[in-house]
Formats: structure tokens, sequence, C-alpha cells
């Protein structure tokens, strides 16, 4: 997966650079996991900022990609970007997991769905933002 999404990022790189897309926003969520174990244990994506940088792109990093005032806060920097020749990568740095005990910290959730007792679990510690499911 990491290499058919390095490929693909690649590929889309000169049109965009070449044409001076400058408004276009795009976001990365790196959550540092992927389906085999953490991504720099399995395969790292080297320095995934210095990339973008080489492709022509502005890059903004958001260390805090889960709380949703940070990414609304990232976004309206983003827009300030947009109009000054490139296009915008935002990089979000996520938990998986984030506010259940047992998701948070690990790769195993990646790929695989909590059965009804894990499910129960983890949105009994989640607080309630989208109605009753």
């Amino acid at each position: 997966m990491v290499a058919r999404l390095e490929i693909t990022i690649l590929t889309a790189q000169p049109p965009f650079i070449s044409i001076k897309v400058d408004n276009l926003i795009a976001t990365v969520d790196y959550n540092g996991r992927q389906i085999d174990g953490d991504v720099e244990d399995v395969l790292s994506l080297g320095d995934l900022e210095g990339k973008w940088k080489a492709f022509g792109w502005e890059v903004i990093t958001e260390d805090n990609g889960n709380d949703i005032e940070s990414v609304i806060d990232v976004l309206n920097k983003a827009k300030e970007l947009t109009g000054n020749g490139k296009p915008v990568m935002i990089l979000l740095k996520t938990e998986m997991g984030q506010g259940v005990d047992y998701m948070m910290g690990t790769h195993k959730w990646h790929g695989s769905a909590p059965n009804d007792e894990q499910l129960s679990n983890a949105l009994s510690q989640l607080e309630e933002t989208l109605g009753d499911y």
C-alpha cells in the first residue's frame, strides 16, 4: 500500500506544480501505523514533510489531528496560503482509536472491526457527538 501511495503521489505531482495549482488543499492522516505494525518498524515513509516540499507543495504539520478545533485552525491557515502558486498539504498527526483505551497505541485495529462487546465498550468511553446510533 505504501509503495502504491508513493507512486500515485509521485505521478500526480507534475501537473499540480507545472500548471501552478494553488487553490488545492489536501490532507494526510498520519497516525504512524499500518496493518502490520508501526510505520517506522515495517516500512518507513521517511521525511514525509520533506517529500511534499520537494514536490513543490506548501506544507503545514498539525500535531494534534484528533482535536477538531486544531483541525479547523489548520484548515483556516491553509486557506490563507492558497493563491500563492503552490498547492497546500496538511499533515495531520493522529492517534488511531483516540479516546478508547484498548485501541490507542496499537496497530491491531487498523483493518479489523470490534465485536459487539468491544464496540459497546468503545462507545461508552467516547463523548456522544452524533446522536443515537
